[in-house]
C-alpha cells in the first residue's frame, strides 16, 4: 500500500483503540489491566490509575489527526500516517491481550514493535521541525511525542513485572531492583531517543508523568517513600540533561 494510502485507516484505528480499551471493561468482559497486575499486591513501579488517563488525551489526538487525514492528503499525513496506523493496531493487540491472555512475557514484547513504531512516527514528524507551524502539526508532535514518552513508560513498568514472573517473586518482592530496573530501561530508551529520534518535549511530558505516577504509588500506596524520592531524583534528571544538553533527533540519523 502507498504511504499515502494509509491516512484513510487513522479514523478507523482510532475507533477500534477505543473499543479495545474501554469496551471490554464496560461491559465486564475481560480482566481490567489494573485489577491484573495489582491482584497479588501493588507493586512499587505501577503509576496510580489517574495517571493512566494520558490515554484520553493520546486517543483524542489520534482522531483528530485521523479526522484530518480522512479529508485532506499534504506532505504531514504522508509522513506519520503508516507508523501511527501499525502504532494503533499494535496498541489494540497489546490492549487484547492485556484483558484476555494476561501473559507478561507478551505483552512486553508487544510493546517493543510498538516503541519502534511510535519512535518512527516521531521521527517523520521531527524531519518536518521548522518547516512553519499550524494546529494540525501541533497535533501530529503531540500525539507522536506523547505516544513515544507512554509506551516507553508502559515498557519500563513491564520489565520488573516480567523478571518477578520469571523468577517466581512477588510484586513487592525486591523493591529496590524493580525500581532501579525501570529507571535503567527508561534512561537508556531516553538517550537512544533524545540522540537519534526526536527533539520533541511532549516525549518527555509523557515520562515525567509516568515518573510522578511512580511516585505518587509510594509515597500514597505502598509506603515506601524512599522509592519516590528516588523517582522524583531520576524524572528532574532527565529535565535535566534534555534542557541542558538538548537534542539531535532525526538530524542525527538518515532513517529511522
Amino acid at each position: 500500500m502507498p504511504t499515502g494510502g494509509f491516512r484513510k485507516l487513522l479514523l478507523p484505528m482510532a475507533f477500534v483503540q477505543l473499543l479495545a480499551g474501554y469496551i471490554p471493561n464496560a461491559l465486564n468482559f475481560g480482566t481490567p489491566i489494573g485489577d491484573r497486575v495489582t491482584q497479588n499486591g501493588i507493586p512499587p513501579e505501577l503509576p496510580p490509575g489517574p495517571f493512566f488517563a494520558i490515554w484520553g488525551i493520546i486517543f483524542t489526538a489520534y482522531f483528530a489527526f485521523g479526522i484530518y487525514a480522512w479529508r485532506k492528503d499534504d506532505e504531514l499525513v504522508r509522513r506519520l500516517a503508516a507508523p501511527l496506523v501499525f502504532a494503533g493496531g499494535i496498541n489494540t493487540i497489546w490492549m487484547l491481550s492485556a484483558q484476555f491472555l494476561g501473559s507478561t512475557v507478551l505483552e512486553t514484547l508487544i510493546l517493543l514493535p510498538l516503541i519502534y513504531f511510535a519512535w518512527k512516527a516521531a521521527w517523520q514528524f521531527d524531519t518536518m521541525r521548522g518547516m512553519g507551524g499550524s494546529l494540525i502539526k501541533w497535533t501530529g508532535d503531540l500525539l507522536s511525542g506523547l505516544l513515544s514518552g507512554w509506551a516507553v513508560v508502559a515498557l519500563s513498568i513491564s520489565v520488573p513485572r516480567l523478571w518477578r514472573e520469571l523468577l517466581g517473586q512477588g510484586p513487592t518482592d525486591y523493591e529496590w531492583y524493580s525500581l532501579w530496573s525501570v529507571i535503567l530501561t527508561a534512561q537508556i530508551a531516553t538517550s537512544i531517543f533524545r540522540r537519534r529520534v526526536s527533539r520533541t518535549l511532549w516525549y518527555y511530558a509523557a515520562l515525567g508523568w509516568g515518573i510522578a505516577g511512580i511516585l505518587t504509588n509510594n509515597w500514597t500506596r505502598t509506603g515506601y517513600g524512599f522509592l519516590g524520592w528516588i523517582a522524583l531524583l531520576f524524572g528532574l534528571w532527565i529535565i535535566f540533561r534534555r534542557l541542558s544538553a538538548g537534542a539531535t533527533g532525526a538530524a542525527r540519523r538518515r532513517t529511522l
